[in-house]
């Protein structure tokens, strides 16, 4: 007797088991990757909402340790390398020394830069309908002067609930999930 013969049966994939494994694997990651990719802003919409506290906090602190004022406001210095305030938060925001207004600022009085947020994000306000542009001047007692809304929200997909960092008029910031809708068309 031949020594094949006695180990039984041989085990394996036939073709028609194989392509069905491999339908199943396509319909699982069909059903995965946009789950996945909600996941994944979510989480971006809520560490940039981070970032950008953890911006205004320190912009406070800085201007009650010095006892000066300082301004955290956007700026696209991490591309240019030129201290300026403009334009909106998501090409990046700059934190200076002194009081400054668009288009206004030196190296010299550069505190600390971050760079731009995710391509996929908005920074807008509470209402949804612009982008925010405005810088944020710190006084020496801690002051911000009013009070602001800045919503992170996802391009990509709107129907995500948006993560904002509120401030009241004595410059304290909180976060808070779905403080406002996001827009469901493109705001300019």
């Amino acid at each position: 007797m031949n020594r094949m013969s006695q180990r039984g049966p041989h085990r394996g994939l036939t073709l028609v088991e194989l392509l069905l494994v491999v339908a199943l694997l396509s319909v699982l990651l069909l059903v995965a990757v946009p789950g996945f990719q909600a996941v994944q802003q979510r989480l971006a919409i809520r560490a940039e909402a981070g970032r950008l506290f953890m911006a205004l906090n320190l912009a406070r602190s800085e201007a009650v340790s010095r006892n000066q004022p300082v301004t955290l406001c956007p700026s696209d210095y991490a591309r240019s390398g030129v201290v300026r305030c403009g334009g909106d938060y998501r090409r990046g925001w700059v934190l200076l020394r002194g009081v400054h207004t668009a288009g206004t600022a030196t190296r010299d009085v550069l505190l600390r830069a971050w760079a731009p947020m995710s391509p996929t994000l908005h920074l807008l306000d509470r209402a949804g309908v612009r982008h925010v542009v405005a810088p944020i001047s710190f006084m020496p007692d801690g002051t911000a002067g009013r009070n602001r809304t800045l919503m992170v929200c996802s391009h990509r997909l709107p129907a995500l609930a948006s993560w904002s960092v509120i401030m009241n008029v004595v410059g304290r910031a909180r976060l808070m999930r779905a403080w406002g809708e996001c827009p469901r068309e493109a705001v300019v």
